[in-house]
């Protein structure tokens, strides 16, 4: 199921991961965590895209540098999931997933091919907000200390990307404060 919202003037789509046919919570989580790997592909393709037109080498050089690091984000998830990270939630029923409401942070937030730097910013922004949720909430329903660790480690590092974007964008479009 799809739903649209309307956020800060931007449309995002919020995917939702609904078991349609007797899904396992094994199988619900194996669909998140490969959800989870596509948006960091997307986010990898969106710094470097976005990379290329940039107009300040310092800046370019910021979003090779997030878009590298979220190729590492993909590999650790892939790795998890080799790992039978999936097995160790600690949700034993489809409806304790659907609780945690994990899909609400994995958005997509597509831009237009006009869009300003100024939106593209906003919405690298609240990617990384999304997935530094998302990572977040994994993390706690994770039983297993190692397989919580990567979660952990994942979300910070998005909360990282988050505050230097927030920089980036201050020194741009808020230079006087």
């Amino acid at each position: 199921m799809v739903a649209t919202v309307q956020a800060s003037g931007l449309n995002q789509r919020l995917v939702f991961i609904l078991p349609v046919i007797a899904m396992s919570v094994q199988q619900s989580f194996e669909q998140l965590i490969s959800l989870a790997i596509q948006r960091e592909e997307e986010a990898y393709e969106f710094y470097t895209k976005t990379s290329e037109e940039a107009t300040l080498k310092s800046s370019a050089k910021l979003l090779q540098e997030l878009a590298k690091q979220e190729i590492g984000h993909k590999e650790k998830l892939m790795e998890a999931l080799k790992g039978d990270v999936c097995d160790t939630f600690t949700c034993k029923t489809i409806a304790e997933v659907e609780d945690a409401g994990l899909s609400k942070y994995l958005i997509d937030i597509p831009l237009a091919a006009d869009s300003t730097p100024q939106e593209i910013l906003i919405v690298a922004i609240k990617r990384e907000e999304g997935a530094n949720s998302f990572y977040k909430a994994l993390s706690e329903l994770t039983g297993v200390g190692a397989h919580r660790t990567v979660f952990e480690t994942l979300a910070k590092e998005e909360q990282r990307h988050k505050e230097i974007l927030e920089q980036l964008y201050d020194d741009i479009f808020q230079p006087e404060n």
